[in-house]
């Protein structure tokens, strides 16, 4: 099942090939960075549908990202990684034959051994937006972005053609701060064969239908889901059925006029105005009283009339790195839950 490949010259060719093609060969052609893609999106590549061009922000972001991993890869090391970066004008490339009419095709960011001891693993570098970052650190990568461990997997069976320890580095865009995680060999395995799943059926749609643009395979997510909002097909794949699906159900809503909100906004800005100050004086004052009780060695006082107390708390925290690694994602999702809530903030 493992093949490895000299990249091309052209280093364009390496990293913006489609999502899907056929090859010379008659294998329906995977990019691994899309494997775990809408199962319609990639026929539509594969069969020669003009994708949208990506909006100015959707670039920045990309560029953001090619950007931003060298100097994860260097801070890696400044760690006392010890990393090998692709070559991006020559790529080492790799090829899975996952099932008979589907092959997998990338280019790893990079290979790496940890600090102290550890094999050599494949290292994958994403960068996240603040919120994004910390959904990774607390619910692991298997929960909060499973294509990147797909991805990993695959690199890893392609470069190494066994199962080992994979590693996903991603950097907050917004604090710069970056973090690794590793995904043990046996869920590395896992993933490789989910991955396996989830493309069997295109292929068989290929034994089936050959390259026929017009017999479409099933849509894979819902109708204004984030997937099919930011797919590059979805002019193309039934808009009609897109805006009847996004329509959310009625709920009743109490009816704001502009002016209401304005007042509401001059109501809050004021209000918050009016707590700043005696908050920072209060704030300055428990400092001063926290120092003088320092001073006097005591956890109690008695002060103009009032009683002054030192209290001393503990707080427990959760190593979510640690608990990501100990524990396979679906206990995890059992003990780590998610709550969503919706707030007003005004800047």
């Amino acid at each position: 099942m493992k093949e490895t490949i000299n990249g091309p010259a052209d280093r364009a060719v390496a990293y913006d090939r489609p999502s899907a093609s056929f090859d010379w060969e008659g294998h329906l052609e995977v990019r691994a960075s899309a494997a775990m893609n809408c199962r319609r999106a990639l026929w539509y590549a594969a069969t020669g549908h003009e994708p949208a061009p990506p909006d100015d922000a959707a670039l920045t972001v990309l560029e953001t990202g090619r950007a931003l991993e060298p100097v994860v890869l260097r801070a890696m090391q400044r760690a006392g990684w010890e990393v090998t970066p692709a070559d991006r004008q020559n790529p080492t490339g790799i090829v899975l034959q996952l099932t008979p009419t589907v092959k997998v095709t990338g280019h790893p960011d990079a290979t790496g051994t940890p600090p102290l001891f550890g094999e050599e693993s494949v290292v994958e570098v994403k960068t996240r937006g603040p919120s994004a970052f910390k959904r990774w650190q607390t619910l692991g990568a298997e929960r909060s972005h499973p294509d990147s461990v797909a991805q990993a997997a695959l690199y890893t069976y392609g470069l190494f053609g066994e199962a080992r320890d994979a590693v996903i580095a991603t950097m907050d865009t917004g604090e710069r701060a970056w973090d690794t995680e590793v995904i043990p060999a046996e869920r590395v395995e896992r993933a490789l064969e989910r991955t396996r799943e989830w493309l069997t059926p295109l292929g068989v749609h290929y034994a089936s239908h050959g390259a026929d643009p017009e017999a479409l395979p099933d849509r894979d997510f819902e109708a204004g889901s984030w997937r099919c909002n930011s797919c590059p097909f979805l002019a193309t794949c039934l808009p009609g059925d897109a805006e009847e699906d996004a329509k959310e159900p009625d709920v009743e809503e109490t009816e704001v006029s502009d002016e209401e909100a304005r007042k509401a906004v001059a109501a809050y800005v004021a209000a918050r105005e009016a707590l700043r100050e005696p908050e920072g004086a209060k704030r300055d004052a428990l400092d001063t009283l926290k120092a003088w009780m320092r001073q006097q060695g005591s956890t109690k006082a008695e002060l103009a009339d009032h009683t002054v107390s030192l209290v001393r708390s503990t707080r427990y925290a959760v190593d979510h790195k640690r608990l990501n690694v100990l524990l396979d994602p679906e206990v995890r999702a059992e003990i780590v839950t998610g709550q969503t809530s919706e707030s007003v903030r005004v800047s």
